[in-house]
C-alpha cells in the first residue's frame, strides 16, 4: 500500500508542478517545455523542499518519451522525411562539423588536451531530439516544411549519436578509438541513412 502511495504522490506531484510550470511558461511568451523544465528543477534533489522519488520519476520520464515518441509517430511520414533527405544530410553534416569543431577550438584554448577538446565539442554538436520535437507538436508544425527539415536532420544527428557514443568516451578517458567498434557502427548508420 505504501509504495501505490508514494507512485500516486510523484505522480500527482510531478503533474502539478509541471502544469504551474506550463502555464508559466505559456504566461511568459515560452515554450511550455521551460517550465517543465523549471519544474523538475524545483522538485528535485537540488532544492529545498519536497524531493520526489527519483528511480520512479525517472520511470515515468521514460513513460512520457515513449508517448512522445509514438506522438511524432502518428504524424510521421517517411514519404515527407524522404523529400527532405539531401537538406537534412547535408545541414546535419554542416552544423556538427561546425559546432563540433567550435568546441574542439575552445576546448584547445582552454588548455585541454585533444581528446577531451573533441569529446567536449560532440557533446554541444548535438541538439536535443525531444526539446525541438515538443516544441514542433506544441506550435504544430510538425508537418511543416521547416518541421520536416528539422525532424530529418534529427534523425541524423540520432544516427550520429551512436557514431559519438562509441568514440567519446575513448577519447575522454585518453585511449584510442575502437576502430572496429566504429567502422560497424559508422556501417550500420549509412546503411540505414541509404535506405
Amino acid at each position: 500500500m505504501h509504495a501505490e502511495f508514494g507512485l500516486i504522490l510523484n505522480v500527482a506531484a510531478a503533474v502539478a508542478v509541471a502544469l504551474v510550470g506550463g502555464l508559466l511558461a505559456h504566461r511568459l511568451g515560452q515554450p511550455t517545455i521551460v517550465g517543465y523544465l523549471l519544474a523538475g528543477v524545483a522538485i528535485g534533489p537540488f532544492t529545498p523542499g519536497f524531493v520526489g522519488d527519483l528511480a520512479q520519476i525517472a520511470a515515468l520520464a521514460e513513460v512520457g518519451v515513449i508517448f512522445l515518441m509514438f506522438a511524432l509517430g502518428i504524424e510521421f511520414s517517411l514519404k515527407e522525411l524522404a523529400r527532405v533527405k539531401g537538406v537534412a544530410l547535408l545541414g546535419t553534416a554542416v552544423q556538427v562539423l561546425l559546432t563540433l569543431g567550435t568546441g574542439l577550438g575552445f576546448g584547445l584554448l582552454l588548455g585541454w588536451p585533444f581528446g577531451q577538446a573533441l569529446f567536449f565539442g560532440g557533446v554541444i554538436a548535438i541538439a536535443s531530439t525531444m526539446v525541438i520535437l515538443k516544441t514542433l507538436l506544441d506550435r504544430g508544425e510538425v508537418t511543416s516544411a521547416h518541421g520536416r527539415v528539422l525532424l530529418g536532420m534529427l534523425v541524423v544527428q540520432d544516427l550520429i549519436v551512436v557514431l559519438l557514443i562509441v568514440t567519446l568516451p575513448q577519447l575522454a578517458g585518453g585511449a584510442g578509438v575502437d576502430a572496429g567498434a566504429l567502422a560497424r557502427t559508422t556501417l550500420t548508420a549509412a546503411a540505414f541513412v541509404g535506405a
